[in-house]
């Protein structure tokens, strides 16, 4: 197995709407925010981890490729022994448990964390302070008298921040370069779905922007829209 090709995939993720991914609360403060966003620890910035971009995507493409049977125990596919190009994409892109028996090699797609533009940055301390973050309360509603309870507060970032995306994708053979498809696919999915926590009350709806790829060996580059991209 040689390395054959670096591939580097850059652009703008914007928010559509507030998305929430969260980073867990040991303690709840009086008045104050029930779930707080993930936050870098040294600018104190809100900022996307690539896991939760890798994991979500993974997540889509498994179900929209037919890769879960819920009729056993509802686990996503992981079974080295599929042969076909749907499950090969999955697991090379991706990568495999350390528990499983590996003749795929390493994951061929690496994930980074995404932090926000310089721009988006500006804009949010100007709208919404330096915490650069919204405050969504939400309340139960009592289904039989319509009347809400028990409001809860949830931490956001506005809609319209831009983050900075950024993968890289190795080639070590020609079924690689031609799987490349299915990781735009997942793009393309996660722009139809929605990104982090709450996705089903209309948080986290995304759009990708100014996408390139660029081969770093060769220096090649194009352009990707993937409002023209079938599914």
């Amino acid at each position: 197995m040689r390395l054959k090709e670096i591939i580097e995939l850059t652009g703008t993720m914007k928010l559509l709407t507030g998305l929430h991914i969260g980073a867990g609360n040991d303690e709840i403060k009086i008045g104050g925010i029930d779930n707080p966003v993930v936050r870098d620890p040294v600018t104190n910035e809100p900022y996307i981890p690539g896991s939760s971009v890798k994991g979500k995507m993974r997540f889509l493409l498994e179900w929209f490729l037919g890769k879960v049977d819920i009729k056993k125990d509802g686990s996503p596919f992981s079974d080295t022994k599929d042969t076909t190009e749907e499950a090969k994409a999955i697991l090379k892109i991706f990568g495999i448990s350390g528990s499983e028996e590996n003749k795929i090699g390493p994951a061929r797609a690496s994930f980074y964390d995404l932090f926000l533009t310089e721009e988006t940055k500006e804009l949010l301390k100007s709208r919404v302070g330096a915490l650069m973050t919204e405050d969504k309360a939400e309340v139960m509603v009592n289904r039989i008298t319509g009347t809400g309870k028990n409001p809860r507060h949830t931490e956001r970032v506005p809609a319209g921040a831009e983050f900075s995306f950024k993968l890289v994708y190795k080639v070590f053979d020609d079924e690689d370069e031609k799987l490349f498809k299915y990781l735009l696919k997942g793009l393309k999915l996660l722009e139809i779905d929605g990104l982090g926590g709450n996705v089903s009350r209309g948080y986290g709806k995304v759009k990708f922007t100014e996408l390139k790829k660029k081969n770093l060996i060769s220096k090649e580059e194009e352009s990707i829209d993937l409002e023209k991209l079938e599914l």
